[in-house]
């Protein structure tokens, strides 16, 4: 319904009034019309993406001891401090590495010690070794080797057969033959290259100072696609 007004000047004002708010309120319409399709775009062109990025890769390692001392840390220990696997066999097939036997430990700290584990994977990459966003950290190992929740106690610790509190100076972990597959998945990069898995320990007291004797361990290898 129109009212007429005989003020002429107030009828003009009302009617421009009036557009203006419909304009707006299309225009809000309109904006929140395409946020939402930019983000269902946005949305399906990741997914896509994503899909078409994931591969399969293999980490080969190099050495049949698998495990080599960091050249760069030389103030660490290396494997032969951490422990004495001459009682331990590691062999290699085309995808799985094999384990079996009787690992002493040679580091000199005690089962009550809380060890810290700082595991990076680097890449060489233009002569160096460099690091990348792929890291774990453990703040208590000997929680972690009991967790059954934990990639380490399905990966390692599960198969201890051996009675153990934790890993210290003399203590032996005897191990059923178990398996370990080096094939995994990674989506939205390229993983082929030369890399190395790098994982520095730390022993703490029960006063939570720092013990001298740390270790560094390295496992050199190549990941191709498969």
């Amino acid at each position: 319904m129109y009212i007429k007004h005989a003020n002429t000047s107030k009828q003009v004002t009302k009617n421009y009034y009036y557009c203006t708010i419909t304009v707006t309120i299309k225009f809000d319409q309109f904006c929140n019309t395409m946020v939402s399709l930019n983000k269902h775009v946005a949305v399906i062109f990741i997914s896509a993406l994503t899909i078409g990025q994931s591969a399969m890769y293999r980490f080969l390692p190099d050495d049949y001891d698998l495990f080599t001392n960091c050249e760069d840390r030389p103030e660490l220990g290396g494997d032969s401090d951490l422990m004495d696997l001459s009682a331990f066999s590691i062999t290699f097939t085309d995808d799985v590495i094999q384990l079996n036997g009787t690992g002493l430990v040679l580091w000199d700290i005690e089962p009550t010690d809380r060890v810290t584990v700082d595991t990076e994977m680097r890449k060489f990459s233009r002569g160096t070794w460099q690091s990348s966003y792929l890291s774990v950290k453990v703040n208590d190992l000997c929680k972690e080797m009991k967790n059954t929740n934990s990639k380490m106690y399905d990966y390692w610790t599960k198969h201890i057969i051996s009675e153990f509190s934790c890993i210290g100076k003399g203590v032996k972990l005897q191990h059923e033959p178990f398996e370990i597959d080096g094939d995994f998945t990674m989506v939205g990069m390229n993983m082929e290259g030369r890399y190395a898995i790098v994982s520095i320990l730390h022993a703490y007291d029960r006063n939570n100072q720092l013990k001298p004797n740390g270790i560094c361990l390295q496992i050199p290898g190549d990941i191709i696609k498969v």
